[in-house]
């Protein structure tokens, strides 16, 4: 698929050997999107060895679906979607688990590429939704995810670690904008 400026995007589905970029390219976006928000020493005692080990074991995880996002040979991001991995919500049986895209991709038009690919998944299981949940001071992820049609949900927030702050975003087939 072709983005906004013209960049072959190509969608892969992970395996365990990913887990090195997974793991590198989640550190990056991390870095791009968090700080700020939680406290530097969180992002800058990121954890590769232990990153890679739990990328390895996502993409083995048969309920997971680990996705890379590929300009050529660049890592510009990756996504996950399967069942809640931090816990139920409502009655969606599926979650977007992660999404992430480092800065140079992002506004390309590639999250709407991916929220098309969620949706035809959904529409192809006869599943009427999905959700994900969002830190609640991240205020560009969550204007994108009201851009893709996400419905604001539960809201847990006021706790003294930001981190754990969250919007919930409920997406229904039909609302693909």
């Amino acid at each position: 698929m072709t983005d906004a400026r013209g960049s072959q995007i190509v969608f892969r589905r992970a395996v365990a050997a990913d887990a090195p970029l997974l793991a590198r390219t989640q550190r990056d976006a991390w870095a791009a999107t968090y700080r700020g928000i939680y406290p530097d020493a969180w992002i800058d005692s990121f954890d590769f060895q232990a990153r890679t080990v739990r990328w390895r074991e996502l993409t083995q995880d048969a309920a997971q679906a680990c996705w890379l996002v590929l300009d050529a040979e660049t890592c510009a991001g990756y996504y996950v979607f399967g069942a809640p991995r931090h816990g139920a919500y409502k009655t969606f049986p599926l979650c977007l688990n992660a999404l992430y895209l480092l800065p140079p991709y992002q506004r390309r038009g590639i999250g709407r590429m991916i929220f098309a690919r969620l949706y035809r998944q959904c529409a192809a299981g006869g599943i009427e939704g999905f959700f994900c949940g969002c830190n609640l001071h991240n205020l560009p992820a969550r204007q994108f995810y009201e851009k893709m049609g996400g419905i604001p949900g539960n809201i847990d927030s006021g706790h003294t670690n930001r981190a754990e702050d969250q919007i919930y975003y409920e997406f229904y087939l039909g609302d693909t904008t």
